[in-house]
C-alpha cells in the first residue's frame, strides 16, 4: 500500500476547505431534483489544480482529492472529467472545455456500442453518460472506415436526454448522435487499447476514493449522531448492538482506505497485475460502501428518511456508485477469470 505524502494531504486538504466553505449541496437542498451544475465552484476548483494529479499520473493524489469531494458528495464532474482528460490525451488529442466519457453500456461496463462515422459525421446512441448536462464534448468509440478510434463529439451537436437517477447529484444521460461532426483521436490498434485500459484503471481507482469519501462521512456522522440521540434517558451509542454496528461501519471504512490506496500504489507504479488489483478493490469496496450507507440510515433512525437530512444523498450515492462503473458481481467475475486463467 502506498501511503500518501505531506504535501499530497496538504493539497487534498486544500480541496476539502474550499468545499467546506462554498457548501456544495446547497443547491440540492434548496431546490430537490435536477442537479444545477455550479460552474463557478468548478472554476475554482480547476484553477487551484484540482484536475492536475490525474494528468500528471498522481494517482495517489487524485483519489485523496476525490476523497474530499466524496465526503461533500459534491455534484460536481470530477471524474468523468479526469477520466475524458486521461483518454483524450493518450489518445494524442487535447481536451478544450469540460468532456466527459461515453464508453459506458447500461450495466455500467466499458461496452457502450461504437458509433458509425462516415464522411466525418457520426451517428448512434451513447447509453450511459455521466455529467453529460454540463459537458462541452464527449470522447466516444467510433467504428471509422480505417477501423475503431476514439472522437470527440460536441454535446451542442447531440441530443442530450437526462435519464432518470436516484442520485441527484451525478446525472447521467442518453446522448443520441444523428449526424454530429466529429474529430478523431490519432491513437489506433494497440495504442488505443492501452489508453482504454488505462482510463478504465483510474475511472475505477476514482470511483473507490469517491465511495470511501461517502462512507467515511457516512461513519462519522452516525458516530456523532449516535453519541447525542438520547433515548430511554441514555445516548444510544452505549448500547451494544449500536457500538458493534458502528465498529463493523468503521472496519468497512478502513478497509475501503486500504483497498483505495493500495489501487492507486498499483497504477503509479505499474507493477502487478493492476486488473486484477482493481476487480479486487471494486468487488469489495461497493458493496462495503452500500454496506456502511444502510447502517448509517438504520442507525438514524426516523431522521435519516428525511429530505431535510442530508444522509439521504449520500445513501443514494453509495446505492448508485455500486452500480456505476460494473456491479461487484462484474468484479468478482473478473476476478474469478484472473486467477483461473
Amino acid at each position: 500500500m502506498k501511503l500518501a505524502s505531506t504535501e499530497q494531504t496538504d493539497f487534498a486538504e486544500a480541496v476539502g476547505a474550499l468545499l467546506r466553505k462554498r457548501d456544495p449541496l446547497e443547491q440540492v437542498r434548496r431546490a430537490p431534483g435536477p442537479r444545477r451544475f455550479d460552474a463557478e465552484l468548478w472554476s475554482e476548483l480547476v484553477a487551484i489544480g484540482l484536475l492536475e494529479p490525474a494528468a500528471a499520473g498522481d494517482v495517489v493524489t487524485a483519489c485523496l482529492v476525490a476523497e474530499a469531494l466524496g465526503r461533500a458528495a459534491a455534484p460536481l464532474p470530477f471524474l468523468s472529467a479526469s477520466v475524458a482528460g486521461a483518454l483524450v490525451a493518450s489518445a494524442g488529442g487535447e481536451v478544450t472545455g469540460l468532456a466527459t466519457y461515453g464508453l459506458l453500456a447500461e450495466d455500467g461496463t466499458w461496452s457502450a456500442p461504437a458509433l458509425v462515422m462516415s464522411g466525418g459525421l457520426v451517428h448512434g446512441t451513447l447509453p450511459f453518460v455521466p455529467d453529460a448536462d454540463a459537458a462541452d464534448a464527449v470522447v466516444a468509440a467510433v467504428q471509422a472506415p480505417e477501423g475503431r478510434r476514439l472522437a470527440l463529439v460536441r454535446t451542442s451537436d447531440t441530443t442530450v436526454e437526462p435519464l432518470e437517477n436516484l442520485d441527484a447529484t451525478q446525472p447521467l444521460a442518453r446522448v443520441v448522435c444523428g449526424a454530429a461532426p466529429a474529430t478523431l483521436l490519432p491513437a489506433c490498434g494497440d495504442a488505443l487499447a492501452s489508453a482504454i485500459e488505462e482510463a478504465r484503471l483510474l475511472a475505477l481507482a476514482l470511483h473507490g476514493a469517491t465511495l470511501l469519501g461517502l462512507a467515511t462521512w457516512l461513519l462519522d456522522t452516525t458516530v456523532e449522531y449516535a453519541g447525542r440521540r438520547v433515548q430511554f434517558g441514555m445516548p444510544i451509542a452505549a448500547r451494544q448492538a449500536v457500538k458493534h454496528r458502528c465498529a463493523s461501519m468503521l472496519i468497512q471504512v478502513e478497509s475501503i482506505r486500504s483497498m483505495v490506496l493500495e489501487l492507486a500504489g498499483a497504477l503509479e507504479d505499474g507493477t502487478g497485475d493492476r486488473a486484477l488489483v482493481a476487480a479486487t478493490t471494486m468487488a469489495w469496496t461497493t458493496e462495503a460502501a452500500e454496506e456502511v450507507a444502510g447502517g448509517a440510515l438504520q442507525l438514524h433512525g426516523g431522521i435519516g428518511f428525511t429530505w431535510e437530512h442530508d444522509l439521504h444523498h449520500y445513501f443514494k450515492r453509495c446505492t448508485v456508485g455500486a452500480l456505476l462503473l460494473g456491479t461487484s458481481g462484474h468484479h468478482r467475475a473478473q476476478v474469478a477469470a484472473a486467477l483461473t486463467a
